[in-house]
C-alpha cells in the first residue's frame, strides 16, 4: 500500500505535467507585458526574467508545506499556489525597487476585488497592492513580493512578482541555495545564517564575507579536536542523514530535507541510553557506525507503509492520545512515516517495542525535568492524593494541544525544550498561586486553557 500523501503527490505533479505547455506560453507572455509596462515608466530596471514552477520544485514544495492536508483536491492544487509562475524585475538598487514599486501602484489603479488592482489597458493582468510592502521575511530581512494573477487562455494563473536589486539577487540565491534549497546536513548552520546576517547588513563587505560562508559551507568540518556530547550528536546525526537520503534517493529519486528528524532521533538515543559521559562516547560512535553499516547493506522502500506486530499497549491517556495520533499519521503523511521508518531501522526492538518506548520518552521530557520535578514535589506535599489529579490534567492538556497542531515538529527536540519550560511555568504558576484543592477546581479551566495557549504560540 502506497501512503496516501504520495498518490496526492503523483495526481498533483502529473496535473502540473499537462499544463506545461499552456503555462510556459502564459509565462512569456507576461514576461513580454512586463517590459512593456516598465517601458513606458522612468523607472531604472536591468532585467526581467519569468519562469514557471518546475515538477521538482513542486515535489518539495507539497511535502514541506503538508498540501496534502490544506488542499483536499490535488487536481486544483497547482491553481491556487501563488508562485505557479515567477516573474522578477531586476534593478540596480534598494532605492531602484522602491522607484519600480511606486511606478506600479500608480500603473495598476482600477480596484478589482481581493485587494487586486489592474490597469484599464492591461485588464489581463492583476496585482494584489494594499499589502504592505516590502515584506519582511523569516529571516528579519525585507523584499518587495507581490502576489498577482494572470488571465490566459480562459484560465486564471496566479504568479508572483519580485522586486530585486543587484544585492539582493545576490544575497537572496546564496542564502537560497545554502539555507533553504540545501539537502545536505550542514553542522554547525546557526553559525552559517549569523555570518550570512552579517553579509546583509555590511555590504561594503561582501565579497569577502560571502567567500568566508561558502568556504565554512564547502568545507564542513568541526572545528574542535575535543570530543563533547553536542558534536558527538551532531556527527551521528550527520551520518543517519547522509545514509537514509541516499537510501531515499535510490527509493523515489528525491529527497528532502529530514534533519530535525535525525537530531531528534539522535538525542532520544542518548536519553535512552544515558550517555552523559567522555567514557562512553567511542561505544556509541562504533556502534552507530555497525547499525548504519547493516542499514547500507538492506534495500529499504520509502513509499511503503509501516505496521506493528501486535496492538500497541498504552498505559496512560498522554501516551494513548499521542500514540493514536501517530498511529493516524504514520502511513498517511511522508515526513511522519520517514521519521519512524528511520527510528524503526536504527533502534534494537521490534517496530511496536520502539513505538512504546519512543512515547515513553515523549512523556518524560515533555511533563519532566529537573526544575519541574522540583515544584512538583512542592505541590505533593500540599495537596496530596490530590496532586495526581492536577498533575494529569497539565499531561492531558500538553498531549491534547500538541495533536491538534498536527505538525511532525512536535516532536523535534527543540519544541520538546520549549513546551517543557511552559509546563514548567504552569506548575510554578499552580505552586504561587493555588493554595487549595478548591481553588485549583474554580482556576483550573483558565490555567490549562493558559497551557494550551502558549504551547500553540511556541509551534506557530
Amino acid at each position: 500500500m502506497n501512503i496516501k500523501e504520495f498518490d496526492y503527490l503523483e495526481i498533483a505533479l502529473n496535473e502540473l505535467k499537462r499544463n506545461q505547455n499552456t503555462l510556459l506560453k502564459a509565462s512569456a507572455e507576461l514576461e513580454d507585458s512586463f517590459f512593456s509596462i516598465l517601458n513606458e515608466s522612468y523607472c531604472e530596471y536591468s532585467n526581467i526574467s519569468c519562469r514557471v514552477k518546475s515538477v521538482e520544485s513542486l515535489r518539495e514544495k507539497i511535502l514541506r508545506n503538508h498540501y496534502y492536508k490544506r488542499y483536499p483536491d490535488a487536481n486544483e492544487l497547482i491553481f491556487r499556489l501563488s508562485d505557479l509562475i515567477g516573474i522578477r524585475i531586476e534593478c540596480r538598487f534598494g532605492d531602484d525597487e522602491k522607484k519600480i514599486y511606486r511606478f506600479l501602484k500608480k500603473y495598476f489603479n482600477k480596484k478589482a476585488d481581493n485587494d487586486f488592482y489592474f490597469c484599464e489597458d492591461n485588464n489581463h493582468i492583476s496585482l494584489k497592492l494594499s499589502g504592505k510592502q516590502p515584506q519582511k521575511q523569516k529571516n528579519g530581512f525585507t523584499i518587495y513580493r507581490i502576489d498577482g494573477r494572470f488571465t490566459f487562455e480562459n484560465l486564471v494563473i496566479p504568479f508572483e512578482l519580485q522586486i530585486k536589486s543587484l544585492t539582493n539577487m545576490f544575497w537572496s540565491e546564496i542564502e537560497h541555495q545554502i539555507i533553504y534549497k540545501n539537502s545536505n546536513y550542514i553542522i554547525e548552520d546557526q553559525f552559517l545564517r549569523d555570518i550570512m546576517n552579517s553579509i546583509k547588513n555590511n555590504l561594503t563587505m561582501i565579497d569577502n564575507q560571502l567567500l568566508t560562508v561558502l568556504k565554512h559551507f564547502e568545507s564542513k568540518k568541526v572545528k574542535s579536536n575535543t570530543p563533547n556530547k553536542r558534536q558527538l550528536q551532531e556527527i551521528i546525526s550527520k551520518l543517519i542523514y547522509d545514509m537514509f537520503s541516499h537510501k531515499m534517493k535510490e527509493s523515489i529519486d528525491m529527497t528532502i530535507n529530514f534533519k530535525d528528524s535525525c537530531e531528534t532521533i539522535v538525542e532520544y538515543v542518548f536519553f535512552k541510553n544515558n550517555i552523559s559521559n567522555e567514557s562512553d562516547y567511542t561505544n556509541v560512535l562504533i556502534s552507530a557506525l555497525n547499525t548504519l553499516n547493516s542499514v547500507s547493506e538492506e534495500s529499504l522502500n520509502f513509499n511503503s507503509s509501516l505496521s506493528f506486530e501486535r496492538k500497541v499497549i498504552y498505559n496512560d491517556y498522554f501516551k494513548e492520545t499521542l500514540g493514536k495520533y501517530f498511529e493516524n499519521v504514520i502511513n498517511n503523511e511522508f515526513s511522519w512515516n520517514l521519521f519512524f521508518r528511520i527510528l524503526f531501522t536504527l533502534e534494537p526492538l521490534d517496530n511496536v517495542g520502539d513505538f512504546e518506548n519512543f512515547l515513553d520518552y515523549l512523556k518524560i521530557t515533555y511533563t519532566e525535568s529537573k526544575h519541574i520535578n522540583k515544584q512538583k514535589d512542592i505541590l505533593i506535599s500540599r495537596f496530596g492524593v490530590n496532586f495526581n489529579i492536577i498533575d494529569d490534567a497539565v499531561k492531558a492538556q500538553v498531549a491534547e494541544t500538541l495533536v491538534l497542531i498536527d505538525k511532525i515538529d512536535i516532536v523535534y527536540d527543540y519544541t520538546i525544550e520549549d513546551v517543557n519550560e511552559i509546563v514548567e511555568y504552569i506548575y510554578k504558576y499552580i505552586n504561587d498561586n493555588i493554595t487549595t484543592f478548591d481553588s485549583w477546581e474554580r482556576a483550573k479551566n483558565s490555567i490549562l486553557l493558559h497551557l494550551h495557549n502558549e504551547i500553540i504560540q511556541v509551534l506557530e
